[in-house]
């Protein structure tokens, strides 16, 4: 595995404790989500690092790991970054609780 890709899987795993960290600060509520913009522009930038870092990977890392949804994850990156008015928040807030753990879980794995 390239230097690069270790570093870059380390900042990706950083941003999903961050998510953690925000989620447990806010009691993993959704209606706290729902109602405080703050939570859900600390969460979403979290979000679009993650997909930028994922883009920033070797194919090698990512050929190795099909069980990672690299390409969703570069979706959700771009939904927030160029469409963010059409955001669900039902969809994030599900990302957030289920999927940003796995792929924390998965990326432990890699590094």
């Amino acid at each position: 595995m390239k230097n690069e890709d270790i570093v870059i899987l380390k900042k990706m795993i950083k941003y999903c404790n961050d998510i953690h960290t925000l989620m447990d600060r806010f009691d993993r509520d959704f209606e706290q989500y729902k109602k405080d913009i703050s939570f859900q522009y600390a969460c979403n930038m979290c979000i679009i690092q993650i997909g930028e870092l994922a883009n920033r990977l070797s194919d090698e890392i990512k050929e190795a790991n099909k069980e990672i949804p690299w390409r969703a994850i570069r979706g959700m990156r771009n939904l927030h970054a160029h469409d963010y008015e059409n955001v669900d928040l039902e969809i994030v807030w599900n990302t957030l609780l289920e999927d940003i753990p796995a792929l924390e879980g998965n990326l432990r794995k890699i590094e």
